[in-house]
């Protein structure tokens, strides 16, 4: 059969031929194709989107009647050339699962969950630690997969963490800070690594800034000194409302700055953010926080994820068995090296090896 011309099919209705039926039902069962060029029927299509563009444009049309805005009669313009454009489906309604109800939380009790989780004094927890670093150039990450480790904190600043390969064979690291200076031990390289906890110089290679201190402050939180300086806003982070605690002191001059910032979720009003600010108010530690539980009556998070995007790297830990306000003598922070470890210094000034 020769192809039927699209005039054709234009006419054809339930009072023609058999034929004729048939290859209308096929022709609008098929996707829409559009007149070809130059054919009468897109001359008078054009035409007519025209002459609609153009009622719209000088106000003729509902949409541009308000206030004699530009907008609603470009709006217009657009809804009437699509409309005569034959498009099908103008709009799409998706049914949403409803929101679950914001919750609310004073401005007191939200400082109280904080002096709740700061009551901790110490930790004997199992976890399951993972590495991201970044490259120098800040285009790559490497992420170092899952191990299984030991995490003890104690207040004021002491921490100490390692972690053992799959099968608990050999470990990987061994680290452990008084506060002030941390060591950490690297068997395989049998090198330990010294230097103090504060971070003097941000180094382009990314494990010469990592610190135990940056973990020790985003678990243990310190508490709020002085409440008169928090104050209560409300923010969104993409489709989630939060409550957010900011801590102020005073900065240069007779000026404040924030910095910490505490955001809880309006869906359960749990601590889900902490961000620490340096002095210039850039984001120096952001922890989140997941699936909060408590342990001898004081809570603590299963999941937490530390990013420290200045120094480039991030640590994602699970918690289990927590041992919070377990006893944590001396001893635990003793790190036992062999006699033959090749000890370098970093992070400071005086860094050397021997």
């Amino acid at each position: 059969m020769a192809p039927v011309p699209y005039s054709d099919l234009a006419r054809t209705d339930s009072g023609g031929t058999e034929a004729e039926s048939s290859i209308a039902g096929r022709a609008k069962s098929a996707a829409y194709e559009p007149p070809m060029i130059g054919s009468p029927q897109a001359t008078a299509r054009r035409e007519a989107q025209g002459r609609l563009v153009q009622l719209a444009l000088d106000g003729q049309s509902a949409g541009a009647r308000v206030n004699g805005n530009v907008f609603p009669r470009f709006t217009a313009a657009l809804f009437c050339l699509c409309a005569s454009s034959g498009c099908g489906v103008l709009s799409t309604t998706t049914e949403l699962p409803p929101p679950p109800p914001a919750r609310t939380a004073t401005r007191q009790e939200l400082i109280d969950t904080i002096q709740r989780i700061a009551a901790i004094q110490s930790m004997r927890a199992i976890i399951q630690i993972t590495l991201t670093v970044q490259s120098e150039d800040r285009v790559r990450e490497t992420r170092y997969r899952d191990a299984r480790g030991a995490l003890v904190l104690r207040r004021p600043g002491w921490i100490r963490t390692n972690a053992e390969v799959p099968g608990g064979i050999a470990k990987v690291y061994d680290m452990v800070s008084d506060g002030r200076e941390f060591q950490v031990y690297v068997p395989f390289q049998n090198r330990v690594y010294q230097g103090v906890t504060d971070l003097i110089e941000i180094s382009e290679n990314r494990f010469e800034n990592i610190r135990p201190q940056h973990l020790l402050q985003a678990i243990m939180l310190d508490p709020i000194e002085d409440e008169s300086r928090v104050i209560l806003d409300i923010e969104m982070y993409g489709q989630s409302g939060y409550q957010v605690l900011h801590v102020v002191e005073d900065g240069p001059g007779d000026t404040l700055r924030i910095r910490r910032k505490y955001w809880f979720s309006r869906d359960d009003l749990k601590l889900s953010r902490l961000m620490i600010l340096d002095d210039q108010t850039e984001v120096a530690t952001d922890a989140w926080y997941r699936d909060w539980s408590e342990d001898n009556g004081l809570p603590y998070p299963h999941e937490l994820r530390i990013e420290r995007p200045q120094d480039g790297y991030e640590v994602e830990i699970e918690i289990s068995r927590p041992g919070l306000n377990a006893d944590v003598p001396d001893a635990s922070f003793e790190l036992a090296l062999p006699r033959d470890v090749v000890v370098e210094r970093i992070g400071d000034p005086e860094a050397s090896s021997s």
